[in-house]
């Protein structure tokens, strides 16, 4: 796009035609494809013959496949295709991996065997933390030597920059927050994502300081997994301040004081995470992959154990009582995102990806 290098010509693929108007803004062609969320033999298969005919009507020197499902029947399509690099990209391991139920396990058994098919036709696989990448590999879902990792999607540090007082203080009144002390946590509501131990820790917070106020963003998600049950979605209503979906996520980080993100999801670099680092904020985290890769706990944040509401708790009330604590870490969080997360670096390393491939199978 327009990170790569200028003679790079990029197609995008996807499922919602909705999209075609951004791509178009920035001159980037976009076609569609139908793919289910679901299990759905038929329509898998009706998806893959699609990939292969857009595949064979492109012709394209590079196919990069994205998350799960959408990247196992692209490689695939990709590989009968003839296309002569293949990449996939993995963000993550999720909910599959994160101590999943009965169900997910029963989803696994499906997954796991595609998603090694799709590994070992792939000229490469990245990872954007080592901890899935050593993960797949023990498992033997992907060869060592066809593994790398590249960390994270990046983040445009340019435009999630820290916003002014004066501004974030009018954002904070907007929202009706106006002299709160801000924890904020965006994200999909499922289990695995933390929202209920945000919940309770909300609860334990607010009894020790009611100045303290939780925030939460983001929708419902009946469809996952680890969907939500009514009554916990009526607590979650209870214990915190919850905005449902919001697509102005700059603003609303702008208006927090704290971020909080107690996924264990099993993220590759969540998105969000990089987000409020950009904009330097000082961070609490669950302590498992993904997140420690941006969390560095007692420089930028506290990474605490998954599950635990009660250390979640604790550390919003320390960075609560101690303004300059949350400053010396929001200026931490903002150096490592733009050292290590920036949009530019990461594109440059997917762009030398690209260019090692094609002169190995000497197409440049």
């Amino acid at each position: 796009m327009e990170a790569l290098g200028r003679d790079f010509d990029v197609c995008a693929l996807g499922t919602e035609p909705a999209l075609a108007g951004s791509f178009a803004r920035k001159g980037l062609r976009y076609r569609t494809y139908r793919m289910s969320r679901g299990a759905s033999p038929l329509g898998d298969l009706y998806s893959l013959w699609r990939l292969v005919r857009i595949f064979r009507e492109e012709r394209p020197a590079v196919v990069h496949t994205f998350d799960s499902k959408p990247g196992i029947w692209g490689r695939l399509a990709a590989k009968l295709s003839g296309v002569p690099v293949v990449v996939g990209t993995l963000p993550g391991l999720g909910s599959l991996y994160a101590a999943p139920s009965w169900k997910g396990r029963l989803v696994r058994l499906v997954y796991q065997p595609l998603q090694t098919l799709a590994c070992h036709a792939a000229d490469l696989t990245t990872f954007q933390n080592e901890d899935d990448a050593r993960e797949f590999e023990r498992r033997r879902v992907v060869p060592a030597a066809r593994a790398a990792v590249i960390p994270g999607s990046g983040v445009q540090t340019a435009v999630f920059a820290p916003a002014a007082p004066e501004a974030a203080a009018e954002l904070r009144t907007g929202i009706g927050l106006d002299g709160d002390i801000v924890a904020l946590m965006i994200t999909r509501l499922v289990r695995s994502k933390g929202v209920l131990e945000f919940a309770a820790a909300a609860k334990a917070a607010r009894s020790a300081n009611p100045a303290v106020t939780f925030l939460l963003v983001g929708p419902e998600d009946a469809d996952s997994l680890d969907a939500m049950t009514p009554e916990e979605l009526d607590d979650v209503r209870d214990s915190v301040t919850w905005l449902g979906q919001r697509d102005d996520v700059r603003d609303v980080l702008a208006a927090a004081d704290i971020f909080v993100f107690p996924s264990f999801y099993r993220e590759g670099v969540p998105r969000v995470l990089l987000e409020a680092a950009s904009m330097g904020l000082p961070l609490v985290a669950a302590d498992v992959p993904g997140s420690r890769d941006v969390v560095e706990d007692g420089v930028n944040g506290f990474l605490v154990p998954p599950r635990d509401a009660t250390a979640i708790a604790e550390a919003v009330l320390r960075l609560a009582a101690a303004p300059e604590l949350r400053q010396r870490f929001g200026a931490s969080s903002r150096e490592r995102a733009l050292a290590r997360f920036d949009l530019t670096h990461v594109a440059a390393q997917i762009e030398a990806v690209y260019r090692d491939l094609l002169t190995a199978k000497r197409v440049l």
